[in-house]
């Protein structure tokens, strides 16, 4: 018995001297940069080291000598990217990122690819070949985005001895002055004796480093049945509005320009394929557009007098504030529950924005466009509320968790802004400044469900500008195709849980209807996307929603007797075996 004894404490010797290994091991990997001489770049290089400590999940960051600010909101960015992205478990670390170069090195985005792959390489501690350097940006999705000096930066690479590196899907076509259309991969070969490999996302960068296919799983998302049936419902709810306009239209006699007319006629035959492609929230995003420009057109052209669009505006303000108790009385059980109760939420305050605006207006084209817009708002979110009636796994969802979630959200929007605001004139993007500014005022007004979406969007519209910085006309296509693939994933992985995200689902779905046309706008409905399918980690599944408090304590109280128990006869018996 002494022998076992004694066998089973080396084993816990060892273990703890494994694990403490592990923490103090660092982690290491070259970055290429551009340094700055001059009104000159030249390529030069750095190292970046990873050191983690038990802890909580902090951040700390330590460079020699200083980079600029971005520098250090983007690596927290690259951390936390990397911990979703591989489902890592980061809590237990703090991460102590070192960023050494020789001379002044710019600032930027660039190294964070290199810090997410990194991150991700300690965590799991796999072996790696730090002969790779990866140059790309770390965008939403996992998606590795272009950058500058992509050239000069080989050149670095080459000196150092590098044998190979890795750079975003399209960074290989070089677009300085000097060398418009040099393919790198081509230079790189022949010239630096150098491997340029191009890669869409951190998962095909791990294993170019690694050798190992993390997320290998194949995956096709289909389609939940019932949000199917209710979307089509949906859609068909906003499409015989359509027709209905267009009757009273025409039985007030009233002629359409030409222009009004092609756009109309465009709307309903996008709205048609959709239909086609059984893609009913497209559809019925084409069918409400639709029906705002044809309202605003039948009061304008109907002459409506300010007198009844006044009275009208009082009729929508109380219909309004009516669906508002009604909603604030709904029990949020599903993440369905919650993903219907933000757009409704958020279809509200919109007729409210309009109502504000109108009374502040006194142009007359304007008030009936705000009308036509209001009014049509106020029907999406009645229509919306069918979703209330879709099944889904349960979760715990109450006001201090949304709160939470909310601020958490807010802090994600604020980061991802103020990084945008280091490359773009803050003017030029004040619009995400006022969705932040409204999440904050929700939040103080308790209004969760809408901080929440309005944090979320601000959040991706500056995914969206951060992801298409350096992506050309050329490439903008496939970058979008990449973007898509990692909501798929996202959605696949969330559909796989149990839990089937009605709003992502729907602006996939809407920005894959634009892809071919309108890629930018694409861009930010795959980030919306992103954002809002994947809302179930802010909440705890509920798995006691059938019993009630007291019985679930008692039975934690039975099974620490047990095992108070079962620890005092094994201490007996042990006794026992001594004497």
């Amino acid at each position: 018995m002494k022998s076992k004894f004694i066998l089973l404490l080396f084993l816990l010797l060892v273990l703890a001297v494994s694990v403490s290994a592990q923490d103090n091991q660092e982690y290491h990997l070259k970055l290429l940069a551009v340094q700055e001489q001059g009104d000159k770049h030249i390529g030069s290089d750095a190292d970046l080291y990873l050191e983690l400590k038990e802890g909580s999940g902090r951040v700390f960051l330590d460079t020699y000598p200083l980079t600029k600010l971005d520098t250090q909101i983007s690596t927290r960015f690259a951390k936390q990217l990397a911990c979703n992205h591989f489902d890592l478990n980061c809590e237990k670390y703090d991460f102590i990122y070192t960023i050494k170069s020789q001379s002044s090195i710019i600032g930027g985005p660039s190294a964070g690819g290199a810090i997410a792959a990194l991150t991700t390489i300690a965590v799991m501690d796999l072996d790696y070949d730090p002969d790779i350097a990866i140059t790309g940006t770390i965008n939403s999705g996992g998606i590795i985005g272009p950058v500058g000096g992509v050239k000069e930066k080989l050149e670095a690479a080459s000196k150092i001895g590098l044998n190979k590196v890795l750079i975003s899907i399209g960074n290989s076509k070089n677009k300085g002055a000097n060398d418009t259309g040099l393919d790198l991969i081509e230079f790189a070969a022949k010239n630096l004796s150098l491997e340029v490999k191009e890669v869409m996302d951190i998962d095909e960068v791990i294993f170019h480093l690694t050798g190992k296919q993390l997320n290998h799983k194949e995956f096709s998302i289909e389609q939940d049945p019932e949000y199917q049936r209710i979307m089509q419902s949906l859609q068909e709810l906003l499409c015989a509005r359509t027709e209905k306009i267009e009757q009273e239209i025409l039985n007030k006699k009233m002629v359409l320009n030409e222009s009004i007319l092609n756009i109309s006629n465009e709307r309903k035959e996008k709205s048609s394929i959709a239909i086609e492609n059984k893609d009913y929230y497209s559809a019925a995003s084409f069918c409400f557009s639709n029906n705002i420009l044809l309202r605003d057109r039948y009061y304008s052209e109907s002459k409506t007098k300010i007198s009844e669009i006044k009275n009208l505006f009082m009729i929508l303000e109380k219909k309004n504030i009516a669906l508002e108790n009604k909603i604030n009385d709904e029990k949020i059980t599903t993440i369905s529950d919650l993903q219907t109760l933000i757009v409704v939420k958020e279809r509200i305050n919109d007729v409210k924005e309009q109502i504000k605006q109108f009374n502040s207006s006194t142009e007359l084209g304007e008030q009936y466009y705000l009308l036509a817009y209001a009014e049509e708002r106020f029907y999406s979110a009645l229509s919306w509320m069918q979703f209330f009636s879709m099944q889904g796994k349960q979760f715990v969802v109450n006001d201090q968790l949304l709160r939470e979630s909310c601020i958490s959200k807010i802090a994600e929007a604020e980061e991802r802004h103020q990084y945008v605001s280091l490359f773009i004139n803050p003017i030029t993007i004040s619009h995400i400044q006022d969705k932040i500014d409204l999440s904050r005022f929700s939040l103080e007004n308790k209004e969760y469900e809408l901080c929440l979406i309005k944090a979320a969007q601000a959040k991706a519209e500056s995914n969206a500008i951060l992801s298409s910085f350096g992506v050309d006309e050329e490439n903008i296509l496939s970058y979008v195709e990449s973007k898509k693939k990692a909501v798929e994933r996202t959605i696949f992985e969330n559909s796989e849980e149990g839990i089937f995200p009605i709003l992502g689902y729907s602006y996939y779905k809407y920005a894959d209807s634009l892809k071919e046309q309108e890629q930018y706008t694409a861009l930010i409905y795959l980030e919306y996307a992103l954002e809002l399918s994947d809302l179930g980690i802010y909440f705890p599944e509920d798995t006691f929603r059938e019993i009630p408090f007291e019985i679930k304590e008692e039975w934690i109280l039975f099974i620490e007797g047990i095992l108070v128990g079962l620890l005092a006869a094994f201490v007996i018996i042990l006794i026992k075996r001594r004497k």
